[in-house]
Order: structure tokens, then C-alpha cells, then sequence
């Protein structure tokens, strides 16, 4: 477990410390190889960038049962991958939607072969339902709101219930699914 990650500077080559911690974390684990988050493909892991085919990030939530878990700036994080085909949606099975509005997830964007400090599946969210309080479910945020890609992935407290938590930060299989219909709908 480590406390030294500040990563905030995603280059087009990462760094240095971010090999090294996910290098070192990967290895004091024993996993020469990852699993991607979404379609569950081994990865192997390079000791040189670009470090997977795909990309590495912190998440605050076990997504799957594959994240490692790491210690950063004191609190629990969990090490998680995604293939470069499910970042490029490179075929439609890897397609994913939100489950309440049906807008795509798209991580074509992000730098392959790095590591991002925050969760990157909920970075970008589409839709009010995605702005809600974990425990009593009101809206946190107007829907037209925003803050940066990071700061959704950090703990805050919700100024309804007064619960402190990522609440930003949700299971997987609540906000995405693989079909196209039909998408969860709310009770009237």
C-alpha cells in the first residue's frame, strides 16, 4: 500500500512515479497481467509506457473483484483497468449506456498506456440521476452544474441528508448496461 501519489498531470506519456506505483503495486500483488473492468480481457502489463493497451485508473469503489486495492493521500482507492477496445467501443458488445438516459459512455478521449487519479466512468456524467445522494437520493447538484473530472470522485456531503461519501462514484451495473433497450425507468 502507498501515500505518495499526487497525480493530477496526465501527459501524453504519464510519468515516472505513476509507472513506478502501478509497476510496484502490480508487483507486490503478484499480477504481471490485469483484467479489463468492462469485458473482463487479460492485459499484460508493461514495465514501459505505454503500460497496458488501455488505461489505468483510481477509483473509490471496487468496480470489479480484479481492482487492487492501493492507499493514496490516506484514503482507500482501488487500481482499475479498461481495454482500449471498451475505450473506443471498437465493436457494438462493448458499447455501454447510462441505464436512465441512453447516452453512451465514451473513453476514446482518454490517453492510453497511463494512469488517471480519478474514476473515470463517472468523471462525465449525463444525466440528473447520475447527480443523486447514494443514501437519501436527492439531487446533489443542479443538472446543469459541473465540476471538474476529478473532484467527482472525491467524498462530499450531501446538504440533504448530511452524509458524508463519493457519492458521485456508483456501482457499474447501477449507471451503465450493455443494451440499447429497454433502459431502467423510475417508478412515477
Amino acid at each position: 500500500m502507498y501515500d505518495l501519489l499526487q497525480i493530477e498531470d496526465e501527459g501524453n506519456h504519464g510519468n515516472d512515479d505513476t509507472r513506478l506505483f502501478i509497476l510496484s503495486t502490480l508487483a507486490g500483488q503478484h499480477k504481471p497481467k490485469v483484467s479489463c473492468a468492462l469485458c473482463k480481457e487479460t492485459l499484460h502489463v508493461f514495465d514501459r509506457y505505454p503500460l497496458v493497451d488501455g488505461t489505468f485508473f483510481l477509483s473509490p469503489r471496487q468496480h470489479t473483484s480484479s481492482a487492487v486495492e492501493v492507499k493514496v493521500e490516506g484514503r482507500t482507492q482501488y487500481l482499475t483497468c479498461v481495454c482500449m477496445g471498451c475505450l473506443e467501443r471498437c465493436d457494438p458488445e462493448r458499447t455501454i449506456r447510462c441505464r436512465f438516459c441512453g447516452q453512451k459512455w465514451d473513453g476514446s478521449s482518454l490517453v492510453l498506456g497511463t494512469m488517471y487519479s480519478y474514476d473515470i466512468f463517472m468523471a462525465t456524467p449525463c444525466c440528473a440521476e447520475r447527480l443523486k445522494c447514494n443514501n437519501c437520493y436527492k439531487p446533489l447538484l443542479h443538472p446543469n452544474q459541473r465540476l471538474n473530472y476529478s473532484d467527482y470522485s472525491h467524498p462530499v456531503t450531501c446538504p440533504h441528508c448530511r452524509v458524508l461519501d463519493t457519492h458521485f462514484v456508483k456501482p457499474l451495473t447501477y449507471c451503465f448496461t450493455k443494451r440499447v433497450f429497454p433502459l431502467f425507468q423510475q417508478w412515477p
